[in-house]
């Protein structure tokens, strides 16, 4: 149960080998990828967000932003959340602008608003787009998003999303708890009559679940043009509480996330932390936060005792430790 492709593969931080060689000569290279929050308002109620902790804004200006970040240096932007991204009037014109600049553009929906006409909006301009799915029955899409009566039109959506022109990769995320087990294997039946490239199942950050039976079940529907992933790293790390092998978070060098309020945070799971807050994009511009004591500060409060254990950083944080490490007879492979 080793199926994976490239876009989840941790080692293609390598393919940044510049960004990757200044870090190590201590320099302060631009991230590579930048979450955007154009809004955190939302049409679902998901129990387990951290949206309720922000205020509901749309951001003024994100073509500023874009193109300050794009300027800057930064290679890849997810449009997510925050809130559902596809509230935000400028979406569509955003992910148009974001390409014709040169930027790799993704966007990560819950599904509900992917109507017939933004899939074709959105679709041509981007590298990929991933829908949250989560559970397959009514009942527990309710439970699992805080919404009734919305997965027939979410599925329908994604149908719609997959029969779209555009080069996007389409895929669908599946968060795995107990409540859900039992529906892992409609789900992939679903998304491969659908017509999208992956189903990828995830677990909760703390909650590790065992798969290894449904999984091989939906492993079997994998084919080349539709694929069947998950989390291996994830998985592994939890069934064997493994520690972390690293004492200090290297990853936030390539990383970080903008807000909807225009303020930046050292990660996703900080958002809304002004402990963590790197700076105001309304009074500087990003090459001033990104150079900024402010920044350093907020990295060097960073505690990974109290980290979540197998965040996004996690997997890259393994390789940059150990790039890092002062290596010997460096001619002998």
């Amino acid at each position: 149960m080793n199926e994976q492709v490239a876009i989840f593969r941790s080692d293609k931080i390598l393919s940044h080998v510049d960004r990757v060689h200044d870090w190590l000569d201590n320099k302060n290279p631009p991230p590579i990828t930048l979450e955007i929050d154009l809004t955190n308002r939302c049409n679902n109620n998901c129990p387990k967000c951290i949206g309720f902790r922000q205020p509901l804004v749309d951001m003024e200006n994100p073509k500023r932003i874009i193109k300050e970040v794009a300027k800057f240096g930064v290679r890849g932007i997810i449009f997510s959340g925050g809130g559902e991204p596809l509230l935000h009037p400028e979406l569509p014109e955003c992910v148009k602008y974001a390409s014709s600049l040169g930027l790799d553009v993704a966007v990560i929906s819950n599904g509900l608003a992917m109507t017939k006409g933004m899939a074709w909006k959105l679709k041509p301009y981007c590298t990929w787009i991933r829908i949250s799915l989560d559970a397959y029955k009514p009942e527990t899409h309710e439970r699992v998003h805080g919404v009734k009566d919305c997965l027939k039109i979410v599925k329908e959506n994604i149908k719609s999303l997959a029969k779209a022109t555009g080069r996007a990769t389409i895929g669908v995320g599946f968060l795995v708890s107990e409540l859900v087990l039992d529906e892992m294997l409609p789900a992939t039946e679903f998304c491969k009559e659908a017509g999208v490239d992956y189903i990828q199942f995830r677990p909760f950050h703390y909650d590790y679940t065992p798969i290894d039976k449904q999984l091989k079940q939906c492993l079997k529907l994998g084919t080349d043009k539709f694929k069947v992933l998950y989390s291996k790293g994830k998985y592994d790390d939890m069934k064997h509480k493994e520690d972390r092998g690293y004492s200090i978070c290297y990853g936030q060098q390539f990383a970080s996330v903008i807000s909807a309020t225009g303020k930046m945070y050292v990660c996703c799971h900080f958002r809304a932390n002004e402990r963590f807050c790197l700076g105001d994009l309304n009074t500087k511009s990003f090459a001033e936060i990104w150079n900024s004591r402010q920044r350093q500060a907020a990295i060097r409060r960073i505690d990974l005792t109290k980290c979540v254990p197998f965040c996004r950083c996690n997997s890259f944080n393994k390789i940059l430790y150990s790039i890092k490490q002062k290596k010997e007879h460096i001619n002998f492979l």
